[in-house]
């Protein structure tokens, strides 16, 4: 609460607050405050001061929407403070701000009359003429512009399977946004950006095009070319070892290379190499793309961008490497070897193809060494061999291809087996009065995105682990291209991920390391430097690169923010090869804007799979980005099921036909639709008065759950019978099926090296999550040399006064509170470890090899947890004691009985609910041991009721029957009937003839 209220500004904070007071006043242009113009505005003020305080930047911005000030007397304050590249600067994120505006006129109008203040000439006017249709004048821009295409005229130029695309990037200071300018979706790390559409780029952000994707480094270095001119220099020589590049020219040197916006070659003196298929002639440059190759005398090539990123990661001298690499591809697991991919069986036929490509120019060659059918690329049939670029798709079938990743080092299985996912009257009760779904009907396809959305308790989590073959219903099935999932859960349930609302994350691990775990337990065939290559790819996909080395956090005490979080939890599926993705509230908690980061890579992941999430109240900018709105009412009841677009209509109509009152609209227009909200409102009108969208919803409603599906159901016959049940029928009978003529394959063979290499995930896991834990620590480092310290200086006495080993007075209670303190010690080690994993073990249910390995490795972890207490206990007290000769044997009684502690906890870490109900189990376990094992209460002086036969039972020695299930008892007297291995002392034989007279009397 303090550190709340003792926030500070960030430095420069008079230009920071005026900065803030412009921006409100921009937002506040039509009298109201429009939730997208402020996330633009409080996302720029945070990439504008990054090392301010962000709720500093919220709680001002907050205050000047409240009483904005009039742009005119903001910019006379501003001509003063800013300079001219300030003034430029601020001049494009006002426009990003106006792009963000619903009513863009009026905030053009207003954009123009305040440069016109600030400026006092027609800066504004060029920068709204060139960031819309670009500027024709004869003044000079007052920014550095970047022209991207695959013409001849632009900057740089694309590649040519890039026809379509073309964009421009501006830069002024830090401040640095894209134009989409072509007919295509450009995709970067966590946004997209439509036809004509405009963002600011961030530092972790790439523009990813079909064989080029161009990096936040590689905007800086073409822009710092434009705007200096200085192009990096780079001199080339031929030998037998291969190409040589250097910074500067010796006499070996052969060609130079200027790297700009292109690259211009010219040769130094005679040489072989080529620039594509051009002779160089000595003293004459050529200009060539990124995306040519240079030709050496020997046949091969290198791409001159891969150049041209080694000299900008590179030193002075480096070697342009040759090498290729070699990978067979095969459903056949007899011809693969170490380094190689197998992909899925039964889908394609018997095959297998070599792929030679070198890494650095991301080129490579197929050879087809046995194929049953015939492979495409590029839609043309491929007979013998072909040529590989970066991002080429060989088809292996209709439902399988191979695509190559050469930029990430990556030869890639890509499936397209699940081409529908049909539920088929899906209902479910927990009890005989309490529904949990009724009768949920509807069907999706592969590349579709799925919104399940709902007031709470609707069943939105029940739905979904319901899909995930995590709960099967009272009645209907769920159905993978026609085949029902519970009949044939084995062999579909690999297809499926499931991320449950609670994270799945480990605060003591870091995101590369979970991101590592995640890939290796669901790709466990494959190789430990392919599983690198893959957390690399996702840790760039996520913009997570710069927090891979650093642990996670828990939820009290993060170090990574909650979208990055959220972004992490999404990345531990996405290196499996499952083909459905199912996500449980995943933005639950996230600001709007990480909620928008997330939703969009989510719309990424969707492009060739089917993705489900369930989202509370998404907002209209989250909703936007999903196909198909399943809404659910209460008692799992469908109100709707459409496109999002078509449920603000249904909506609409419905409060205009039942003169419904709604918040969210500002006419009776229909289509008037702001994200959740005015559905919700629509949803659960309350019998009396109004209710908000925040309030209880145990008010009485005026039409019950029934009302709105019953209503459905008539809106969805009239729609059938209008279009005279013309509906799309999947064609699943051309699909390549298995032996028993199902069309999903058979599950790949497990091998031996698979099992070895999920127990080792599982234990690496276990270790790090164990050891680095600040509780272990203390726990081991602490907790066992303290009890040891405490019992042995307490029990330290003896009868003559002088202590002395053999005529020490409590070595058997030392005994017997020494295997006490070991039993403890597994008891309290293991009484939690399941139930912390559980959301681990749920999110990979589907792909876990059952759960023995997990258990392996958890107990292996405890198992050397306790051998080192007990060592470190035994070592002490016997220190204390002066005990000679019995370390290791009382050392193995002491371990022995901490790992059946550990058992026992463990056992019942799976059977409790929550870890409070563990640990009060503790005492439970450990207070009858105590009772039972003969040392605080003989045996003969038990209550006779213990006994089989009673008194005299008791008195001819029998044991109590509760006593011969105590582990605790048998540690005891084995530890105290141990007698020395070598020749005894006095001291020993004495403490052995004390223990012997203990045992009798027991």
């Amino acid at each position: 609460m303090i550190k709340g209220w003792s926030r500070k500004a960030p430095q420069g904070a008079p230009l920071a607050a005026s900065l803030v007071e412009v921006f409100a006043a921009f937002v506040s242009l039509d009298g109201r405050v429009d939730t997208t113009e402020a996330e633009v505005a409080l996302d720029l003020l945070r990439h504008a001061f990054p090392e301010a305080d962000h709720h500093w930047l919220a709680r001002r911005l907050q205050k000047a929407l409240r009483t904005p000030q009039s742009t005119v007397s903001l910019a006379n304050k501003l001509a003063v403070q800013l300079e001219y590249e300030g003034i430029v600067s601020l001049g494009l994120q006002l426009y990003l701000l106006v792009e963000a505006s619903s009513r863009r006129d009026r905030g053009k109008r207003a954009f123009l009359e305040f440069f016109q203040r600030l400026d006092g000439h027609d800066l504004g006017e060029i920068i709204l003429k060139e960031l819309e249709e670009g500027y024709s004048g004869s003044k000079k821009l007052p920014f550095t512009r970047l022209t991207f295409s695959s013409a001849d005229f632009a900057d740089v130029q694309l590649p040519e399977s890039t026809d379509n695309y073309a964009f421009r990037v501006y830069q002024s200071g830090e401040v640095i946004i894209a134009r989409n300018t072509g007919g295509q979706s450009l995709w970067l790390s966590g946004s997209s950006i439509v036809p004509g559409g405009i963002i600011r780029m961030r530092s972790h952000q790439r523009i990813m095009l079909p064989n080029w994707t161009i990096s936040f480094n590689d905007l800086n270095f073409f822009l710092n070319y434009k705007r200096t001119l200085q192009p990096r220099v780079l001199f080339i020589n031929e030998s037998a070892n291969g190409l040589m590049a250097e910074r500067s020219r010796t006499r070996l040197s052969t060609i130079r290379i200027d790297f700009g916006t292109n690259a211009q070659i010219t040769a130094i003196r005679p040489t072989q190499i080529k620039a594509g298929e051009e002779e160089l002639v000595v003293d004459q440059t050529v200009h060539r793309s990124f995306h040519d190759v240079l030709r050496l005398g020997t046949g091969s090539q290198v791409d001159l961008e891969s150049i041209r990123n080694q000299a900008l990661e590179a030193g002075g001298r480096f070697r342009l490497s040759r090498e290729k690499q070699t990978c067979l591809v095969s459903n056949d697991p007899s011809v693969i070897g170490k380094g190689d991919l197998l992909i899925s069986p039964n889908l394609a036929g018997k095959i297998t193809i070599k792929i030679t490509y070198d890494p650095d120019t991301s080129v490579g060659e197929l050879e087809i060494i046995e194929s049953e059918r015939a492979l495409l690329m590029n839609n043309q049939a491929v007979r013998s061999g072909s040529v590989l670029m970066d991002g080429s798709v060989i088809r292996l079938s209709a439902s399988q291809a191979v695509r190559c990743r050469f930029s990430e080092g990556l030869i890639d299985e890509e499936r397209t087996v699940i081409q529908e996912l049909h539920l088929d009257g899906i209902s479910h009760r927990f009890t005989r009065h309490m529904t949990a779904l009724d009768s949920i009907d509807f069907k999706i396809m592969r590349g579709e995105m799925l919104c399940i959305m709902g007031p709470s308790g609707c069943g939105k989590s029940t739905l979904l682990a319901t899909i995930a073959g995590q709960l099967k219903p009272d009645r209907g099935h769920v159905r993978f291209n026609g085949i029902s999932l519970y009949n044939h859960r084995s062999r579909l349930a690999p297809f499926i991920t499931f991320m449950p609302q609670e994270e799945a994350l480990n605060p003591h691990l870091t995101v590369r390391e979970h991101l590592m775990h995640a890939c290796a337990i669901r790709r466990p065939h494959l190789a430990n430097q392919e599983h690198t290559r893959r957390v690399n790819s996702i840790l760039a996909e996520l913009a997570l690169e710069p927090l891979a080395e650093r642990t996670v956090g828990s939820a009290g005490d993060k170090t990574i923010s909650g979208g990055e979080r959220g972004r992490l939890n999404l990345g531990l599926d996405l290196g499996s090869a499952a083909e459905i993705f199912l996500f449980d509230e995943p933005i639950s908690g996230l600001s709007s804007k990480d909620s928008e980061h997330v939703a969009e890579s989510l719309r990424a992941l969707a492009r060739d799979k089917i993705v489900i999430a369930s989202l509370h109240r998404p907002g209209a900018s989250v909703l936007s980005l999903f196909d198909k709105v399943l809404l659910l009412d209460k008692e799992g009841k469908v109100a709707y099921f459409g496109s999002p677009v078509e449920m603000a209509r249904y909506f609409e109509e419905a409060s205009l036909e039942f003169n419904i009152p709604t918040l969210n609209r500002t006419d009776g227009s229909i289509g008037c639709f702001n994200g959740a909200d005015f559905v919700f409102d629509v949803l659960e009108t309350p019998l009396h008065g109004s209710a908000g969208a925040n309030e209880s919803s145990s008010f009485a409603r005026r039409f019950p759950p029934a009302f709105w599906q019953e209503r459905l159901e008539s809106h969805r016959l009239i729609q059938k019978v209008t279009e005279q049940n013309n509906q799309v029928q999947t064609q699943l009978g051309d699909m390549p099926r298995a032996e028993d003529n199902m069309p999903v394959p058979v599950p790949r063979p497990r091998r031996p090296q698979d099992y070895w290499r999920l127990f080792r995930t599982h234990l690496k896991r276990s270790l790090l999550a164990k050891f680095r834990n600040r509780g272990t620590f203390y726990c081991t480092i602490l907790e066992a040399p303290l009890l040891a310290f405490l019992i042995a200086l307490t029990l330290r006495a003896s009868a003559e006064g002088k202590y002395e080993f053999a005529t020490g007075l409590h070595i058997v209670t030392y005994l017997f509170l020494s295997v006490t303190v070991a039993m403890f010690l597994g008891l309290t080690n293991s009484a939690t470890e399941i139930l912390r994993d559980l959301p681990v073990l749920r999110r990979e249910r589907n792909t876990r090899y059952g759960t023995g390995l997990y258990i392996s490795a958890k107990c292996t972890t405890l198992t050397l947890l306790a051998c080192i207490q007990c060592a470190i206990y035994v070592s002490i007290g016997h220190y204390f004691l002066e005990i000679k000769e019995m370390w290791f044997t009382h050392w193995l009684w002491m371990s022995s009985t901490a790992i059946t502690g550990t058992a026992m906890a463990m056992l019942i870490s799976t059977v409790v609910k929550n870890e409070r109900a563990a640990l009060s189990s503790i005492p439970l376990l450990l207070v009858p041991q105590l009772l039972l094992a003969g040392a605080l209460v003989p045996f003969g002086e038990m209550n006779r009721g213990l006994f089989v036969g009673g008194d005299e039972a008791r008195e001819n020695g029998a044991e109590p029957v509760p006593a011969m299930f105590m582990p605790l008892r048998y540690s005891f007297e084995g530890i105290i009937s141990l007698k020395p291995q070598k020749t005894p002392s006095k001291r020993n034989v004495a403490a052995s003839n004390s223990a012997s007279k203990f045992l009798r009397k027991k």
